[in-house]
């Protein structure tokens, strides 16, 4: 890890905390750069395949054509957001069968992802498959082979990824700002049963699959496998051994997923990261830390996420010996326990902006012929440390990271 010299920091401190605020490197574009239009056929039109809808309407160049779902009433919202005359499918092959169509997005339970990327990639789809990636570690590594093996765009549903913030998190950490990297503490935490309304009994587990464990990968999967990625972005690694538990332990209502979970995973050089979920109370919401040994950075927020860097101690006392090293009013500011807000250009007001900048990159890439930042690798990682993590909370294992997922 890269420890941050004396010098680096104190001029960092001038330039940065003079101002209280870091600059963004912007690496995402807001507009494609040209008219060519992504036809896209949506399979999966529940809570989240709708979100994606919406948003696709105000995105340049992309036109949702095309939906598919085997609910009716899901079916009909979809359609009800997207194009006029956007075709309709309960069947997803049929929908791959249309030649009209340029690329999906895969919106349904985590176990149905593997087979419908790989149908799609043989019916010549591009892709957008919304995260986890896959439900098993045999899966992830067979969909990147397949991946690398097309010509065909991939991305996995990781917004935060487009998300300036966390550039400019990976920018703070490896120009040596933090110093050692050494720990980080990552939770996710809510309050309710995470239930929806049933119509009928017999739409149960097509409905609130993520409690069954047939389909859904719990907690694990739906939340704590967004922080994983960015932990393993921002680090330029992943995890080496993971261990965990977890347990069903208030809501007795039938779920077979753990309405609680608390997992470590160990990264080389040491480095040991938390990762955990609950159910039961929302304090903190989304909090993500990263503890150096010169300084913390800590990103909060459930509707948007902030960033703020937190000097140690003894930072904050190296800088008062230097002549030209922060004004005093900043100095006071730093004495009192006050973070640096980590600034970017963008409003950060929830997640239609990141998500909707994952899928204006998504069609930018197919229309310029551009590698996406949530690739199917990125995905792997994610979905393999999601599968060990679940393991090990179910079988009270310690598991290791197989050299062979790399």
């Amino acid at each position: 890890m890269v420890i941050m010299k004396r010098r680096k920091f104190v001029g960092m401190s001038g330039l940065a905390l003079s101002s209280l605020a870091i600059q963004p490197k912007n690496v995402y574009s807001k507009i494609l750069k040209n008219s060519d239009l992504v036809r896209l056929g949506v399979i999966g039109t529940g809570g989240r395949g709708n979100w994606l809808i919406k948003l696709v309407k105000d995105i340049p160049g992309l036109e949702v054509t095309a939906c598919c779902d085997v609910l009716p009433f899901r079916l009909e919202q979809g359609l009800s957001l997207a194009s006029p005359g956007a075709k309709s499918y309960t069947d997803y092959q049929e929908l791959l069968n249309d030649k009209d169509i340029d690329a999906v997005i895969i919106s349904t339970p985590l176990s149905m992802h593997y087979q419908m990327a790989t149908d799609a990639l043989d019916a010549g789809k591009h892709v957008y498959c919304e995260k986890t990636m896959t439900f098993t570690i045999e899966e992830a590594l067979k969909l990147e082979k397949k991946v690398k093996n097309s010509n065909l765009k991939f991305q996995v549903g990781y917004q935060h990824r487009y998300n300036p913030l966390y550039q400019n998190i990976y920018n703070t950490i490896h120009e040596g700002y933090l110093g050692s990297v050494t720990h980080v503490e990552a939770h996710w935490n809510r309050n309710g049963n995470w239930r929806r309304p049933v119509r009928d009994p017999k739409f149960e587990k097509l409905i609130n699959w993520r409690m069954y464990s047939e389909y859904s990968g719990g907690l694990m999967a739906e939340l704590c496998s967004h922080q994983v990625d960015l932990i393993d972005f921002v680090l330029d690694s992943h995890a080496q051994k993971i261990t965990g538990m977890g347990g069903i332990n208030y809501y007795k209502d039938g779920r077979e997923t753990f309405d609680n979970v608390y997992t470590i995973l160990e990264y080389p050089n040491g480095l040991k990261a938390s990762f955990h979920s609950i159910t039961t109370n929302a304090h903190e919401g989304f909090n993500v830390k990263i503890f150096g040994t010169k300084a913390a950075i800590v990103v909060k927020g459930e509707a948007g996420h902030k960033g703020y860097i937190y000097p140690e101690p003894a930072v904050i006392e190296e800088l008062k010996t230097e002549v030209d090293g922060v004004s005093s009013a900043t100095m006071k500011v730093l004495e009192a326990g006050e973070p640096i807000p980590i600034i970017t250009d963008n409003s950060d007001g929830g997640d239609a902006e990141p998500t909707g900048a994952a899928l204006e990159h998504f069609g930018k890439c197919i229309t310029e012929d551009l590698e996406t930042i949530a690739n199917a690798g990125f995905g792997k990682k994610s979905a393999i440390t999601v599968a060990l993590a679940n393991k090990s909370m179910r079988e009270g294992t310690i598991e290791q990271w197989n050299e062979e997922y790399s």
